[in-house]
């Protein structure tokens, strides 16, 4: 099967259009901060976050450096932040509530298992590289068969 140099210039622009659509839509899902806010307010939510956490806090952020490392070894990674919290808070009242003496001595490391959903909310960035990615598909396989129907066309004799 010969393919025609139009056919392979029209793949070669739609797949560097693809490249390049999916390459943004990456870039653009990676910034930390979010697009509406300036540089100055977004420090400001992130000094208040840390105060706030500093005053309230949580079951998370009571750990040790060595007790977070294990747990995370263990498999906090796989849990999304809420789910990890709210399960650490758990694991430590059930231990409070029920563990015998000699237990709340040595206070044993919880193990996170992930069987749950990743996490909750959508993800707009994923989103946005599996669009740009459908979309690359599309007018590929478009302007191949574009290409293949109209790059060859061989002309027959007719009958009069």
């Amino acid at each position: 099967m010969k393919i025609s140099g139009t056919t392979v210039r029209i793949a070669a622009v739609l797949g560097t259009l693809a490249v390049l659509t999916a390459s943004a839509a990456s870039a653009q899902a990676s910034g930390t901060r979010p697009a509406a806010m300036t540089k100055a307010e977004y420090q400001a939510l992130m000094i208040r976050g840390e105060a706030l956490n500093r005053r309230y806090g949580n079951a998370v952020t009571r750990l040790t450096a060595q007790q977070f490392k294990g747990l995370y070894e263990a498999g906090a990674d796989r849990l999304p932040p809420q789910e990890f919290a709210a399960l650490l808070a758990r694991s430590q009242e059930l231990n409070r509530r029920y563990a015998s003496s000699s237990t709340r001595a040595q206070p044993k490391q919880v193990v996170a298992t992930a069987n749950s959903p990743a996490a909750v909310g959508f993800d707009w960035g994923d989103f946005g590289i599996g669009a740009a990615a459908m979309l690359g598909l599309v007018l590929l396989t478009g302007g191949l068969v574009a290409g293949s129907r109209y790059g060859r066309r061989v002309e027959r004799a007719r009958i009069s």
